[in-house]
């Protein structure tokens, strides 16, 4: 309950060298109340690509590290993280979400 409406945010873009999706940006929510994740794209002008839910919200495996659950701490800036098959590579966070990693993981 003490992280009852407490969110992350992270963006971020995909690990790929396909032309098309090189430029793709993404808003990856981390739910701290129940240790979800939901990814969301913005608009793009002129990207061809439309907006809205890319990834339900529901807790997701990391792939990379023995089959656990994703926790914030396996999202680092300037990292790389799988999702549901999907490869992201961290741009940047909000304040909020900064300053919360920086006082509860190392």
């Amino acid at each position: 309950m003490d992280n009852d409406g407490k969110v992350l945010w992270f963006t971020a873009r995909f690990n790929t060298q396909v032309p098309e999706d090189v430029d793709r940006r993404f808003i990856i929510s981390y739910y701290l109340a129940d240790d979800s994740i939901s990814i969301f794209e913005p608009a793009q002008k002129n990207s061809g690509i439309v907006e809205g839910k890319f990834l339900e919200r529901n807790k997701y495996k990391n792939r990379w590290n023995s089959e656990k659950f994703i926790t914030p701490s396996d999202i680092a800036i300037g990292g790389d993280i799988m999702i549901n098959s999907y490869s992201f590579h961290i741009l940047s966070a909000d304040d909020y979400t900064t300053k919360y990693l920086e006082n509860h993981y190392e």
